[in-house]
């Protein structure tokens, strides 16, 4: 089951709004569990995200900020994923935010899923089904390693008798 962690960067209600509504998304992907957070100090609608090695536990992650309105704190947090090796495999998505927030978080190195440019519908809307494609991709992304994994254990196991891999 994927697990999909909502970062609100921003005090504002319309940050907190899209993130609401980015969790809404997520929500309603079978089997996702969905945690809300804020990157800033303000605490008051969302717990504190505790790290970014924290954030490394999730499979997805959707960083909900009003347009062009970052806070420091959501920087600093992107520098310290920036020298995690954990996050290849963490599926991305930016509600609002800007174009140079999408490609800071791009250059993380994990697996970008965005916005429709152009998109009818207002940002709630948008930023609840950026929630779902995240949530989704994020599932297929950890289904897809379950198998390698079992690939991977199939290969090394050995049989006793033989002394042969199968």
């Amino acid at each position: 089951m994927p697990k999909v962690i909502v970062l609100v960067s921003g005090a504002d209600d319309a940050a907190s709004s899209l993130g609401v509504a980015a969790a809404d998304g997520a929500k309603s992907v079978r089997f996702t569990e969905v945690d809300v957070r804020s990157t800033g100090a303000d605490a008051s609608r969302h717990a504190r995200v505790a790290s970014a090695h924290a954030v490394t536990h999730y499979d997805g992650v959707v960083i909900a900020t009003a347009s062009g309105a970052t806070d420091d704190a959501l920087m600093h947090l992107l520098d310290e994923l920036a020298r995690e090796r954990e996050v290849s495999t963490t599926v991305f998505g930016v509600a609002a935010g800007d174009a140079g927030l999408a490609e800071r978080v791009s250059r993380l190195g994990g697996v970008v899923v965005s916005q429709r440019a152009g998109a009818d519908g207002d940002a709630a809307e948008q930023a609840r089904l950026l929630g779902v494609r995240v949530a989704k991709v994020a599932g297929w992304v950890r289904h897809g390693l379950g198998h390698e994994a079992e690939h991977q254990h199939a290969h090394h196991h050995h049989d006793a008798s033989s002394g042969h891999a199968h």
